[in-house]
């Protein structure tokens, strides 16, 4: 019972030396096998981001399919803090993340299964740990890592933005908006909604650094209306910093009526790099 109250104790420490700092800082692990990101702020911890290999197979006979992978995490999301530590369920699947404190980092392990569809799996296999270093941002006394894929995080009143550069192309954008229109079969406008349904997939990068991800949403608010939104991620890579807009634009078009057009953005966004703390 002890070690579970001092390490209850220590987590409090960390996020609350984190929410002192001016700036969000984010607890980065990366290798080949996975890659998982976190953010500490204001007393609370969220994990932004995991994606990590899988093995798929058939089960009925058993039929191995090779590799595969996933991303999960549309948006950052709080991790609740219990007698295992931090946990988060991973969306769209079986599967779960349990972090604690390993000295200035952050150490655990997950698990993954998913069912594709009848018969046919996907799983991370046992024993998945992971450790995840503090990230500062750009110009705070951080500095690159061999084999370092770069990542960039920023958060103001409009968006929030997680992204990562990796061989010349830019994905797994992850975070948030705030919408100045109803969303998917809505009718109301929420307060805040994911950037995309799920991370990103990967854009390359053009000569002078410019990518955009274009994804097309489309379904039936009632059964004679439909909608389509289309969404807009286009950005720009500096040294420092990704800066860009975010616009999402949405047309129902009712049966024997004029479309309605409603738009949101574009959004400005700045998602500043954030780079491993000196030891």
């Amino acid at each position: 019972m002890k070690t579970v109250v001092s390490m209850l104790i220590a987590i409090a420490m960390l996020l609350a030396a984190a929410s002192a700092q001016a700036e969000t800082t984010l607890y980065v692990g990366d290798t080949k096998e996975y890659a998982i990101a976190f953010k500490a702020e204001e007393a609370q911890f969220y994990i932004v981001e995991l994606a990590a290999k899988t093995q798929c197979f058939f089960t009925e006979p058993r039929e191995d399919l090779g590799p595969g992978g996933f991303s999960a995490f549309a948006t950052p999301t709080l991790m609740r803090s219990g007698s295992a530590g931090l946990t988060a369920a991973i969306p769209d699947s079986i599967g779960g993340v349990r972090a604690e404190q390993a000295g200035d980092e952050i150490a655990g392990d997950f698990y993954y299964h998913e069912i594709v569809d009848e018969g046919f799996h996907c799983d991370a296999g046992p024993d998945k740990t992971f450790r995840a270093a503090p990230y500062l941002p750009f110009g705070s006394g951080g500095a690159p890592a061999s084999g370092e894929r770069p990542v960039y995080y920023g958060n103001d009143e409009s968006t929030e933005t997680f992204l990562r550069l990796i061989g010349g192309e830019v994905g797994g954008i992850r975070g948030t908006f705030v919408p100045q229109c109803p969303i998917g079969r809505g009718k109301r406008i929420p307060a805040s909604h994911a950037l995309f349904d799920g991370p990103s997939d990967f854009t390359k990068l053009d000569a002078g650094g410019s990518f955009e991800e274009v994804v097309f949403k489309d379904g039936r608010i009632y059964r004679k209306t439909r909608y389509r939104e289309r969404i807009s991620f286009t950005g720009s890579v500096a040294e420092d910093a990704v800066t860009g807009t975010y616009l999402r634009v949405r047309t129902v078009k009712p049966r024997r009526k004029a479309k309605r057009r409603c738009v949101t953005g574009p959004i400005p966004f700045r998602a500043v790099r954030y780079l491993p703390a000196a030891p």
